[in-house]
């Protein structure tokens, strides 16, 4: 049996509804996983994919640490994750210098700042159950502390040569 890959999906204004009957579709032809990049508030989302699914897996591919209160974090993806049935998974990363300057940001050093919001994510009281945590990696050292402190990991805008 070929096994049929994980998409990616987007729910963009005016088109949302349009999305999740796409996310219905995704799931019926068999595919293994449906992520969320950043656009169109992937939380969101994957909050109405725990509903109008039954046993896809689904995440956020990537959802950038510093565009919300880790604590909202917290309790957004336990929330999630326990409605899903454990199908959600939260990959995270830290965004790019065009993404944070548009939203009045400033981005902190790659590593240690993943570092500690996982760290913190898994601290916040009474949040509940968190899903597993993906990282988004581009090199060997953001590798490397996925191997460390994640449950799985996402090539980010990774060029082949650097895969190897």
């Amino acid at each position: 049996m070929t096994r049929m890959p994980a998409l990616s999906l987007a729910a963009v204004p005016g088109r949302r509804l349009a999305t999740i009957a796409l996310a219905q579709e995704i799931e019926k032809r068999g595919f293994s996983g449906i992520f969320g990049p950043s656009l169109g508030d992937s939380l969101a989302l994957c909050q109405a994919l725990a509903h109008a699914t039954n046993e896809i897996e689904f995440g956020t591919s990537i959802m950038p640490i510093y565009f919300r209160q880790l604590v909202d974090f917290a309790s957004t993806v336990s929330f999630i994750h326990e409605v899903s049935g454990g199908r959600f998974k939260f990959g995270i990363g830290v965004s790019h210098a065009p993404a944070l300057k548009q939203r009045g940001l400033d981005g902190g050093k790659p590593l240690s700042d993943t570092r500690e919001f996982v760290a913190q994510l898994k601290e916040v009281p009474r949040a509940g159950e968190l899903p597993p945590i993906v990282l988004a990696t581009l090199r060997t050292k953001m590798i490397a502390l996925a191997e460390e402190i994640a449950g799985g990991m996402v090539f980010a805008n990774g060029a082949r040569s650097h895969m190897a």
